[in-house]
Order: structure tokens, then C-alpha cells, then sequence
């Protein structure tokens, strides 16, 4: 996929989680700053995976993050 001209690149950055959220492995995480792995569209809805520092994993979309 290539990217858009003149979207914000997030790969890479911290964000901070807006409400509560499971990791892949069913852990709940509020009061982390995971990071941005990838950007993604599925099924017409764009969606994030996100990384934490344990190095679990979830996919979150855009209304349950703030970029830093």
C-alpha cells in the first residue's frame, strides 16, 4: 500500500490508550503508551496495530488512541 501525500506518518510513534483495551493474548491495558506498528484498512475501516512494551500486540482504531 502506498502512502497518501500529505498523511501524517504514525509508524513508529507512542500513543496513549483513550479507554480500557484487550491484548491479543486477552490481557486488559489502560495506562500505557504502546507503539504504532502498522496502518491499516480492513474492510473499509482503518485500524492501527499497536505494540506494548512487553511486546504483546492488538489492533486498535483511530477513536481508541491519542498520537503523541
Amino acid at each position: 500500500m502506498t502512502p497518501d501525500i500529505g498523511v501524517e506518518n504514525v509508524v513508529g510513534r507512542q500513543c496513549r490508550l483513550l479507554k480500557p483495551v484487550r491484548d491479543q493474548q486477552g490481557r486488559t491495558r489502560f495506562g500505557e503508551h504502546p507503539r504504532i506498528v502498522r496502518e491499516i484498512i480492513n474492510l473499509g475501516r482503518q485500524m492501527y496495530l499497536v505494540q506494548f512494551e512487553d511486546h504483546a500486540t492488538t489492533f486498535l482504531f483511530p477513536n481508541e488512541i491519542v498520537i503523541e
